[in-house]
């Protein structure tokens, strides 16, 4: 019995969203505009989402015949919107295909292949380009640290050949103190600049990984992860939903 249990755990392990662990915010963006000026408004949506729990209970007892109102499920506005999560698999005109799971509460969903209407072509597009930007400043990082070190190496043999010019003999002693003690400043300026733009990278680097934990994204490929309404009809027996168009607009 114990083996079943783990395997039947293991499964439900297996096929829960990933989505659990996401850093981003999931009801973001409540204005939504469509076509002719319609503009719907989630955010009685948004507040009923974050008042539900996050693991399903069951409130009902055989033991216990207290009636109490409290645990009797609150009513869910705008029941036709749900939270749709998943892959972008195909491209019909403006329209993607997305393998997803439709959430109709936190802890509730189906898996379907739906057509969304008005995706978040945006937030894609600015998705990969942050992570090409992330990528660069890495490499810049990386090569930056070369140069660093490869100044204060520099730095470091110019100072040992001035102390060791200024105990010799030599009748070059004066002028190899000056001109290794120059090369020696010249090196150091530079290994400053080079820490110093080293710092401005990751910083500059810092911020892109925070816009990017904001963008739903799974393992570094972008996903889906939008309320949108159900519209109700389908198109070769592929359900449509629709974003509509996110505005930063109250109604």
């Amino acid at each position: 019995m114990k083996i079943i249990g783990l395997i039947l755990f293991w499964l439900a392990a297996v096929a829960a969203p990933a989505q659990t662990n996401q850093s981003w915010k999931i009801c973001r963006n409540p204005v939504r505009v469509f076509p002719g000026q319609a503009t719907v408004d989630l955010t009685p949506l948004f507040q009923w989402w974050a008042r539900q729990p996050l693991i399903i209970t069951n409130h009902s007892s055989t033991a216990n015949t207290n009636t109490d109102t409290s645990l009797e499920p609150e009513a869910r506005p705008l029941s036709a919107w749900h939270r749709v999560t998943g892959v972008k698999v195909g491209v019909i005109g403006s329209s993607w295909v997305v393998d997803a799971a439709i959430y109709s509460s936190p802890t509730v969903h189906t898996n379907a292949r739906i057509i969304l209407n008005h995706p978040p072509e945006a937030e894609e597009q600015a998705y990969y380009a942050l992570e090409m930007q992330a990528a660069e400043a890495k490499q810049q990082i990386a090569d930056t640290q070369r140069i660093y070190g490869a100044d204060t190496n520099k730095e470091s043999k110019a100072n040992k050949l001035v102390q060791a010019f200024e105990h010799s003999r030599s009748k070059l002693r004066n002028d190899a103190v000056r001109d290794y003690s120059a090369v020696a400043v010249q090196e150091q300026a530079a290994a400053t600049s080079a820490l110093t733009q080293k710092a401005q990278l990751e910083a500059a680097r810092a911020e892109i990984e925070e816009k990017l934990r904001t963008i739903p994204a799974i393992k570094g490929a972008y996903q889906v992860d939008w309320f949108a309404v159900l519209l109700g009809h389908s198109k070769q027996g592929v359900p449509i939903y629709d974003m509509g168009l996110v505005s930063a607009t109250p109604p």
